[in-house]
């Protein structure tokens, strides 16, 4: 938790720098013009002099060199805050806006602007949500001073805004910090808000397809969009707010659904992690670009070329304010636009790492984000070792007379003696979470003590078979849905979440059973949290999977007062810091914050949601995590194609899990789970023993390694490359490949081992 805080203190950028802010803030001189951007004259020697800390920048029509290294030089041209990243070895050039001889001449004024302005502000004036604010169009001054190894900037909009930030860029090796200080972001003039701000939102920018690369999107587990023409076909690009929607600014409409029951639209992959990328392939340059602050309330665009202008483009963009509808009265007949009170406190700050010469790809990328979150200390070491998942279904409900009665799927029992069957088929040490365990079957949320219920064998039944299979290898993880409450078998009177505009937020799914569910309070989720644990932990259990918690991230309103984003985060990452010191803990799809609060992430994404601008699909994040903490794949069972899924989990270095009853699913017609399929263990037991000695030999080959590199050969054999050695080939075609003396059937794998 004080980690957490730290984090997003403002910055403290010394005595030199903090002395130039204060003449900054009493005395804003020379103006930002427009006037044209020269291309860099000469590049100026390593012993040339830089300017010193303190030292006033003065306005030019040409870049200055503000800092340098072996490896990098960084040129700062004040009218349009715009810098261009030099790699020394190689003279490729990044920049971070449109300079006029590479500007095509075909964009409006506004457009002009925002391809030319290292900043831009969207702006609401009233409750109006659409104003551009630019270094082009809008009047502004700048004043910059040299830190160390970069820059200060002052930017002050005139006219009819008048905001105030302070950017500090510094060039630290191979990576470019870009920091906004909370304290700098000023709103002077009343009824007039910083809505957004996009921090360098060309950086590494490309027109139409002449550079060869593509952009890192942060969906699924990752996805490129490729950087040639795009020829006008898209309307729209990537814009995926981090960790995903915000549930209490946001008003969902009705998930459609087919015989007023089953859902038919399958929701858009979150994004599990604040990175976006540019990889230029022919130069041989690329950066991966991270959100170090802010992140809780930020946006990733991924926009390829026809987008409204012909540039491809990728950026982050900060949401400190918004506009939210306001319902009158209870009936909602009558509504009124408002606008947030507060914004974001934070700091916003972006990371940018370049990669050049062979990791200027996305596996560089991945390569350099694990090593971030290494140093960083956010993700640590946990045990790899491989296990296949199989989960159980403990008991539902179905609506009976006046209430509701049990349907019983997997007595603690049945679980037992399916364990022990898959052992003697030789699958050892699985790991199950345990569903639906807890008194009042699955749905009875949310769980707030460890009482098992009766028609699985009660909590004895389950004490004894966690006891029972832990003595044999096998591991049984409680699972729990930490966020939800259900308005049918609990009060929903207290404790549950509002949203910003004082409503409560709820979830109506067309189920069977119970229609009707909310969010908890992100206090009293924490205290269930713990209540579990130390339960739990009494009676010897220390294995609980949590759910909706890891995945899901809200504004709330509480006693006329207004809880950020950040105010969540807080107190999940304290809830669930407190689980991990005291048991094993397993995270489902958990977000990047989180990612060292979890011994194992369950449902990892192998896919993306799939849109039309998307190119081309990569295990991104399964490069980031393989080799650190163990992820487990969705559910075999509920896989339309199971060979191709296969692939991808020994593509990825992913383990599988399988979802089983001990009963048929067709007694789940009348309960909520009624969308839950080809359950029965006795369908899938030969399946289980198959994966789990194929992919846990391909583990074995693989354990302790990272992924190094991961490339699609010429022939299109996928390649995945590791610590140790070992390269695994993946054949997703229909004829035999060859690589590396290594023969590989179709729609099948082969795998070289290291010396």
């Amino acid at each position: 938790m004080e980690a957490n805080r730290q984090k997003r203190l403002p910055l403290i950028i010394g005595a030199a720098a903090a002395a130039v802010i204060i003449i900054i803030s009493i005395v804003l001189g020379v103006a930002a013009g427009t006037s044209k951007p020269l291309q860099l004259k000469t590049e100026k020697s390593h012993s040339s002099p830089l300017p010193a800390p303190g030292e006033r920048i003065e306005a030019a029509d040409d870049f200055v060199l503000v800092a340098q290294n072996d490896d990098y030089q960084l040129y700062y041209y004040e009218p349009r805050f715009s810098l261009k990243v030099v790699n020394r070895k190689s003279g490729v050039v990044m920049e971070s806006t449109v300079s006029d001889e590479k500007d095509d001449g075909r964009n409006n004024k506004s457009w002009t602007g925002y391809i030319k302005s290292g900043i831009v502000i969207n702006a609401i004036v009233g409750t109006l949500n659409t104003y551009q604010v630019d270094l082009v169009t809008v009047p502004s001054r700048i004043e910059t001073y040299a830190v160390d190894n970069g820059i200060y900037a002052r930017i002050s909009f005139l006219g009819d805004y008048m905001f105030d930030i302070g950017i500090e860029v510094r060039l630290d090796g191979n990576e470019l910090s870009v920091r906004i200080p909370d304290e700098s972001v000023k709103e002077n003039r009343e009824d007039t808000y910083i809505s957004t701000i996009s921090v360098l939102p060309f950086m590494g920018y490309t027109y139409l397809d002449d550079e060869e690369g593509y952009m890192l999107v942060p969906d699924g587990n990752g996805a490129l969009i490729e950087l040639d023409n795009k020829e006008g076909r898209y309307t729209t690009g990537f814009s995926g707010l981090i960790y995903g929607a915000d549930d209490g600014m946001t008003s969902h409409s009705a998930t459609p659904v087919i015989w007023g029951e089953h859902e038919t639209v399958t929701e858009a992959a979150a994004v599990l992690a604040p990175v976006f990328g540019m990889a230029h392939t022919e130069d041989e340059l690329a950066y991966l670009g991270i959100v170090e602050s802010g992140d809780e309330r930020c946006s990733i665009e991924v926009v390829p070329n026809g987008i409204m202008v012909d540039y491809n483009r990728c950026f982050a963009k900060f949401l400190l304010r918004d506009v939210y509808v306001q319902p009158l009265n209870q009936s909602n007949s009558g509504t009124v636009t408002s606008v947030e009170k507060d914004r974001l406190r934070s700091d916003l700050a972006v990371r940018y790492i370049f990669l050049d010469g062979e990791d200027a790809d996305y596996a560089g990328m991945a390569c350099a984000y694990r090593d971030y979150l290494l140093e960083k200390g956010t993700l640590t070491q946990r045990d790899t070792s491989y296990h296949t998942r199989v989960d159980f279904l403990g008991t539902e409900r179905e609506e009976f007379l006046m209430g509701t009665k049990a349907v019983t799927m997997t007595t603690a029992d049945e679980a037992g003696e399916i364990l022990d069957e898959l052992g003697q088929n030789g699958v050892k040490n699985v790991l199950s979470l345990y569903k639906g365990w807890q008194k009042g079957g699955l749905y009875d949320l949310p769980v707030t003590d460890f009482t098992a219920d009766g028609h699985i064998g009660g909590t004895a039944g389950l004490d004894r078979l966690i006891s029972e299979q832990a003595e044999k290898g096998n591991s049984i993880y409680l699972y729990d849905d930490a966020l939800t409450v259900n308005a049918k078998t609990h009060s929903t009177t207290y404790n549950v979440m509002k949203m910003v505009n004082k409503r409560t937020f709820k979830s109506e799914p067309k189920r069977q059973v119970y229609d009707l569910f909310y969010y908890l309070m992100p206090g009293r989720s924490s205290t269930n949290i713990s209540s579990l644990v130390d339960k739990a932990g009494k009676r010897g259990i220390t294995s609980i999977a949590f759910a909706g918690v890891s995945e899901k991230l809200f504004s709330y309103s509480y006693k006329g007062s207004f809880y950020s984003r950040t105010d969540t985060m807080d107190i999940y990452d304290s809830a669930l810091e407190y689980a991990d010191s005291r048991c094993s803990v397993i995270l489902e799809t958990p977000n990047a914050y989180l990612w060292d609060r979890g011994d194992a992430f369950a449902d990892m994404p192998l896919d993306s949601s799939d849109y039309l601008y998307i190119d081309r699909e990569i295990p991104f994040f399964s490069i980031v995590l393989k080799g650190i903490v163990p992820t487990y794949s969705g559910y075999v069972n509920f896989e339309a194609n199971k060979t191709e899924n296969f692939l991808k989990m020994a593509e990825s270095g992913t383990y599988p899990s399988f979802y089983v009853t001990a009963e048929d699913s067709s007694k789940l017609i009348y309960t909520n789970s009624s969308d839950l399929y080809s359950l029965e263990y006795q369908s899938y037991k030969d399946t289980i023993a198959d994966y789990d000695a194929k992919l846990g030999a391909l583990a074995q080959q693989t354990q302790g390694a990272y992924i190094t590199d991961h490339e699609v050969l010429e022939n299109g054999l996928r390649c995945v490359s590791y610590s140790n050695g070992t390269k695994v080939y993946v054949n997703y075609g229909e004829a035999p490949l060859t690589a590396g003396g290594i023969a590989v059937e179709p729609l099948s794998y082969a795998v070289s081992e290291g010396v």
